[in-house]
């Protein structure tokens, strides 16, 4: 009798011991697993983290682009156009204004070549200094 009362409470012992076993679906797929499964709300949110990733993903190359498209600075630009170029923005910006002309300099320091400078006279660009 003692041999019996024990091996059951062995049983009991022991099955509260094993856990769970759930079975879920996960990408079309069966898969069992130890914890249950994720609901609707985890999926959601892995579906806009995915969504956010991507739309990352996306600006990150239209702005590649964008660079790339850049080109270099021309004799006749605008500043507006000059500032869209490879150059970027200047570090500094000189003006000397006339009665008849307003001139600019915009001054790009580069750590080992030295200066590059655009020149403007009215607004339009009229010489590069490298």
């Amino acid at each position: 009798m003692k041999y019996f009362i024990g091996s059951i409470l062995l049983l009991l012992v022991q099955s509260s011991f094993a856990g769970e076993i759930y079975t879920c679906t996960v990408n079309g797929k069966t898969v069992y697993q130890g914890k249950p499964c994720a609901g609707k709300e985890l999926s959601e949110k892995v579906k806009q983290s995915q969504a956010k990733i991507k739309g990352q993903q996306a600006a990150a190359e239209k702005e590649r682009a964008e660079r790339d498209a850049r080109k270099e600075p021309r004799v006749g630009m605008t500043k507006s156009e000059a500032e869209k170029s490879t150059w970027g923005y200047p570090d500094k910006v000189n003006t000397t204004t006339t009665a008849k002309n307003e001139f600019e300099q915009w001054v790009y320091r580069t750590p080992y070549s030295g200066s590059k400078y655009l020149h403007f006279t009215n607004g339009k660009l009229t010489s590069i200094s490298n």
